[in-house]
């Protein structure tokens, strides 16, 4: 009798084991009790930045020579830009470049220049699409500017207009403007202006169209 009261309650016993072990099955995944002990890497950004850029700018430009007059220059820009992203996923970047610029205006005075510039700007990339390689950038910065060679041409003579009673070489000036870009191309425009310094002449406002090549 106590053999087969035994029997029943083992068999009592298995079945419940069983029970229970089908719905812990149905209820619970494995993988929720096992610990992941390997850190998750940050996601790459979804887009082939580009560290190098060369441009060329047209700039129709007025300098303001003493407090009331301004001559509009008409001035070809040839650049290169050094993009560094701040954040490894996020499109953030500190944009460090230089460039030379030539300026001519023959209406007033017949003016030639060269300024050599260097910018720094910070920049963020919108992408519309995500499967796409283009975006629009805007920027903002300030930049260094030096008036390396300046003469007036009067005749088969010209005139030095750097020196102790002419323009002051070195000046500051902030600038902001918006990119397009479609892969390794973009086209740009910009602003520029000086800040305001009576003590410095020429002052310049500049207008800016510019193409360029990223690689």
């Amino acid at each position: 009798m106590n053999t087969t009261r035994f029997t029943m309650a083992l068999c009592v016993m298995l079945c419940l084991g069983q029970s229970v072990k089908a719905q812990f099955d149905n209820n619970y995944d494995v993988e929720e009790w096992t610990l992941d002990l390997d850190e998750e890497e940050p996601p790459k950004p979804q887009h082939k930045e580009y560290k190098n850029e060369l441009y060329l700018q047209y700039s129709p430009s007025r300098y303001k020579i003493d407090e009331g007059d301004c001559i509009k220059f008409d001035e070809i820009l040839l650049g290169y830009n050094r993009a560094i992203q701040v954040i490894e996923d996020k499109p953030y970047f500190v944009e460090v470049g230089a460039n030379m610029k030539f300026s001519w205006e023959t209406s007033v005075m017949d003016i030639r220049a060269i300024t050599f510039r260097i910018p720094v700007n910070v920049m963020y990339k919108i992408y519309p699409w995500k499967e796409k390689d283009i975006a629009i950038a805007p920027y903002a910065g300030a930049s260094l500017r030096a008036i390396a060679m300046a003469r007036e041409h009067t005749g088969p003579k010209s005139t030095n207009l750097l020196g102790d009673d002419g323009w002051d070489s070195f000046q500051v000036a902030w600038q902001v403007g918006l990119r397009f870009y479609w892969n390794h191309y973009f086209l740009g425009v910009s602003y520029t202006r000086d800040f305001r310094d009576k003590s410095n002449y020429p002052g310049t406002r500049e207008c800016g169209i510019h193409l360029g090549y990223s690689f």
